[in-house]
């Protein structure tokens, strides 16, 4: 599967091919300190084998591979919530630094968005969460039509230092009533 949009970006079903081109990008203290602990620091060539393994299986894809010009750049994919929560999902990116500042996470939000709100019906919210520092993908998201939603004081606790959680949030319902 392959999302294509302008400016040679697209999300591509994560596959075999990406495996030698992941773990050099994602290999970055930089990228993991924006993103959840989760995130494998330092990244090796084991962790990108087990992501692509664990991504292959999905059917539809909730998780993509952001390539530029048919390069591997970066990550994006979401979370469904469970139980009471399963209208939400949760959604998260990255892009190696030697693309950074160039709008291809922007594209690639808006374009993930548009395949979200046409694949997943059962979707009534989506929303991303950034420490507070996180300032470059706060941007992002505003300049994919995400509005800040919430500011969870003292929501995360990241190399030893307590912050804020900036959330951001599309709604299904105000975007088809601006449509």
């Amino acid at each position: 599967m392959k999302i294509c949009g302008k400016n040679n970006i697209s999300l591509v079903r994560w596959h075999e091919g990406h495996f030698h081109q992941l773990y050099p990008i994602a290999n970055n203290p930089k990228i993991a300190a924006n993103l959840r602990d989760a995130f494998p620091q330092p990244y090796t060539i084991h962790d990108a084998r087990h992501w692509i393994e664990h991504n292959i299986k999905f059917t539809p894809p909730q998780n993509f591979a952001i390539e530029y010009e048919d390069h591997l750049v970066g990550s994006i994919g979401g979370e469904i919530g469970k139980e009471e929560l399963r209208t939400n999902m949760e959604i998260g990116f990255w892009i190696a630094e030697a693309y950074w500042g160039k709008g291809i996470a922007t594209q690639a939000l808006m374009l993930y968005t548009e395949h979200l709100l046409e694949r997943f019906p059962e979707i009534k919210r989506i929303y991303s969460q950034v420490f507070d520092f996180n300032t470059a993908s706060m941007k992002v998201l505003e300049n994919a039509g995400y509005v800040p939603e919430a500011i969870l004081k003292d929501a995360y606790i990241k190399n030893g230092k307590v912050g804020d959680l900036f959330q951001y949030v599309i709604i299904r319902s105000e975007v088809e009533k601006n449509q």
